[in-house]
């Protein structure tokens, strides 16, 4: 299964749009967001894509976490988990928080029971392994502090991802 991971949206709508074109282009099957996503009206654009799209709250969602779950229960193909989300795809167990909490995410990290741990809040993109875990920050989609929005694509077949920057078109 090939997952759109992306994080750190933060109101940008232009770049939404943009990422959510990428993933539409590269087929995505499931889009996964590491939270900060901002606002409902940010939320509702993830509407627009083809696929399940589950996410988490960052720290800059924390106020409108009841407006936002509001949002997600109107969207057939949105889910929000709260500040953690634990599946399992093609027999891989995927954790992803947010990150602002370090100690939550070492725990995670340290608990080695995912094969994948997402996250985001830093805004650096990165892709690394740890043992037999793969550790995935998408980096900033909002472009704001960087200025090099990205997102991550990873196929749970090959179990490798890879970080693709977004391009207005």
């Amino acid at each position: 299964m090939k997952i759109g991971i992306i994080s750190d949206t933060h109101d940008n709508h232009p770049l939404i749009h943009e990422a959510i074109r990428l993933f539409s282009l590269l087929e995505v099957e499931l889009v996964l967001h590491a939270g900060d996503i901002t606002t409902p009206s940010s939320l509702i654009l993830f509407s627009d894509l083809p696929c399940r799209v589950i996410g988490v709250f960052g720290n800059c969602d924390y106020r409108q976490t009841t407006l936002l779950k509001k949002t997600a229960d109107t969207c057939a193909n949105i889910s929000l988990q709260g500040s953690f989300v634990d599946i399992t795809i093609d027999e891989l167990r995927i954790g992803m928080v947010h990150g602002d909490d370090t100690l939550a995410l070492i725990a995670l990290a340290e608990g080695a029971l995912h094969d994948v741990i997402i996250s985001g809040h830093t805004h650096r993109p990165s892709i690394r392994g740890s043992g037999s875990t793969i550790f995935i920050n998408p980096g900033e989609a909002c472009g704001e502090r960087y200025g090099e929005p990205t997102v991550a694509v990873f196929d749970t077949e090959a179990r490798r991802g890879e970080i693709l920057p977004i391009r207005y078109v």
